[in-house]
């Protein structure tokens, strides 16, 4: 007879369980520098135009990526946060023009922050469900 066991077996860990691990500490080392930067003031806000909420994102997700778990709450706050910063950079951008003024650099922070999102897409087969 073989026994069952009232513990339902864990699938097995990705191979890219590593790497979102590292991953999600270089975001809360990133998320800490920033905030830091963020409280004595040293954070340029056209660069980071959401303040706070940018290192809060970069701790929050490194910490869901550390322990590997909820790739909805993580990917929900990049896309969030890309489309927060997108309009911004584009109501800048708009009011530079009516200035007569072009500005090539009005959405980096926004290629910034969806390259952060992007990362966490595509390590999406890592996180535990």
């Amino acid at each position: 007879m073989s026994e069952v066991s009232a513990h339902p077996t864990s699938p097995p860990a990705s191979p890219w369980a590593p790497v979102l691990r590292g991953t999600g500490l270089v975001y809360l080392a990133l998320g800490a520098v920033t905030g830091a930067g963020w409280l004595i003031g040293g954070l340029d806000p056209t660069l980071f135009p959401t303040g706070w909420i940018f290192p809060a994102i970069l701790l929050t997700s490194g910490a869901l990526m550390t322990s590997r778990r909820r790739f909805d709450i993580a990917i929900t706050l990049w896309s969030g946060l890309t489309l927060a910063i997108f309009i911004l950079a584009a109501l800048t951008y708009s009011d530079a023009l009516t200035l007569g003024l072009d500005d090539p650099a009005a959405f980096d922070s926004a290629i910034i922050s969806a390259g952060l999102g992007m990362v966490v897409l595509a390590l999406r087969p890592a996180f535990r469900d």
